[in-house]
Parts: C-alpha cells; sequence; structure tokens
C-alpha cells in the first residue's frame, strides 16, 4: 500500500465521520465522529488490503473502509461507547 491510498482512506474516513455528525445533528461529537470515521475506514481500507482484496482495486477497498467507518459510527451510536 502506498501514500495515495492511505491518504484516500484518511478522507473516506474523515468524510465518513463530517457526514455522520451532520446528519446526527450534534449528538455525535465531532472529534468522535471524525476518529470513529478515520479509525474504520484505516481498519477496513488496510484490512482488505491484507487480507488480498482485488476486485475493482482500489475503489474496492475504499467501499470496504467506508463501510468499516459506518459499522463503527452506527456502533457507537447504539451503544454510546463514548
Amino acid at each position: 500500500m502506498d501514500l495515495l491510498h492511505l491518504c484516500m482512506f484518511v478522507v473516506v474516513g474523515l468524510g465518513a465521520g463530517h457526514i455522520a455528525h451532520k446528519i446526527s445533528e450534534g449528538a455525535i461529537p465531532i472529534w468522535a465522529a471524525y476518529g470513529l470515521g478515520l479509525a474504520g475506514a484505516l481498519a477496513g481500507g488496510i484490512g482488505a488490503t491484507l487480507a488480498g482484496m482485488t476486485f475493482y482495486s482500489l475503489a474496492g477497498r475504499m467501499v470496504v473502509g467506508l463501510g468499516c467507518a459506518t459499522v463503527l459510527i452506527l456502533l457507537w451510536r447504539q451503544f454510546r461507547l463514548l
């Protein structure tokens, strides 16, 4: 994985966190939304890369990263972990 892929995962994670914060109308603190989005996107993207996911190359890994970021944010909202 190169620096471009890592930057793309960061952008996807921060985007997911920003959207989650705006949709929840402030119910999720901004730092938690960005942190969870970033952690989920990086974990999903790096995990997909390490697993050898090859379909649609970078776009497929971005979808997995976005999905993981979304799941982390939804789990936080469900259980109020922070």
